[in-house]
């Protein structure tokens, strides 16, 4: 006669059961949560300061065709020169018109940095001297002078050229030179004209052919201390 194994069914039992109850206790998935609204958005900061009042008095954009002086590539750089200066002499030096009643003439110095001005670590300028003689007949002609100040032009490369030149319309080593354009209005103070100029290789320090171009809109200022 066989007995049974009490212990062996006490166990079976308790395990079919625990799996019973196991299965019945798995959670349902909840429902889905409402999205929330979108907040309103911020209202716009305040504009920063931009340097305005060193750019108000307008700019110089000039642009070279030339070859790189390693001969690596052609290349065509534009760039615009729109600061004054930071100080009240340099700034009346650098962006002054004076008219000549007694020659017919009306002559301009302008000077504008390729950045916000420093006195020690900002050098790139261009300066531009004219002189127009019998502006408005047929008489009309110039005298001009462009300076190149630590002028850098940046390849993709990584090279770099840094351009320290002075032009002049009456200098033999400028070719083809032309003002087109030229307007001063007396009532506005406001200048613009174009010129353009060719310059030979070894006259430059690209030290290939260059030629140059730009475009000028200022707003000059007149020094009411002095007796034209």
């Amino acid at each position: 006669m066989k007995y049974l194994d009490f212990t062996t069914i006490y166990k079976t039992i308790l395990v079919v059961c625990l799996g019973v109850f196991l299965t019945n206790c798995e959670g349902e998935d909840g429902i889905a949560g409402i999205d929330g609204i979108d907040g309103i958005d911020g209202v716009d900061g305040i504009d920063g300061v931009g340097f305005d009042e060193l750019r108000q008095f307008g700019g110089i954009t000039i642009t070279l065709d030339g070859t790189r002086i390693d001969n690596a590539s052609a290349f065509t750089d534009t760039t615009v020169f729109e600061f004054t200066a930071i100080d009240s002499q340099a700034l009346e030096n650098g962006n002054s018109v004076i008219v000549d009643t007694d020659t017919s003439s009306i002559s301009f110095n302008l000077l504008r940095f390729i950045n916000i001005p420093d006195d020690r670590n900002q050098e790139s300028t261009v300066e531009i001297n004219l002189i127009a003689i019998n502006p408005g007949t047929e008489n009309e002609t110039f005298d001009f002078n462009m300076k190149f100040i630590e002028h850098n032009i940046i390849f993709e490369d990584l090279g770099v050229l840094q351009l320290d030149e002075n032009f002049s319309n009456d200098d033999v080593e400028v070719l083809n030179f032309g003002i087109t354009d030229f307007n001063f209005n007396d009532d506005t103070n406001t200048l613009t004209f174009s010129f353009s100029f060719e310059v030979e290789g070894i006259n430059n320090d690209s030290q290939n052919d260059l030629s140059v171009s730009g475009e000028v809109d200022v707003i000059v200022l007149e020094n009411i201390g002095i007796d034209n």
